[in-house]
């Protein structure tokens, strides 16, 4: 009996990485504290690798896109990353990251 887990490839829209630099860019210069932002970087990193190998661990949520695809939210500190995933191409693409107290619905 093979239990050999599928690994899931992670892509980052254009949306993401700039929503991320936006963050790290805010929490290092307009809040002061370069430390917190690079802890926060390492964290949602871990915690977006760590899909790769369980990409429906997080709820699904009411948001669709044109495409109708479905979104899964993790929380990561007081941010909210949104994800699709493929499952035809094995790939989870992380969509947006969102300050927590923003309404991103």
């Amino acid at each position: 009996m093979d239990s050999k887990k599928e690994i899931y490839e992670i892509e980052f829209t254009e949306d993401a990485r700039d929503e991320i630099r936006e963050i790290y860019e805010y929490i290092s210069k307009n809040l002061v504290n370069q430390d917190a932002a690079k802890r926060l970087m390492r964290k949602m990193r871990k915690n977006v690798m760590d899909l790769a190998e369980s990409p429906k661990i997080y709820a699904k949520i009411k948001k669709k896109d044109r495409m109708k695809r479905e979104f899964r939210r993790m929380v990561v500190d007081n941010f909210i990353v949104l994800y699709t995933i493929d499952e035809n191409k094995k790939t989870i693409y992380i969509s947006h990251m969102y300050y927590g107290r923003r309404n991103y619905l």
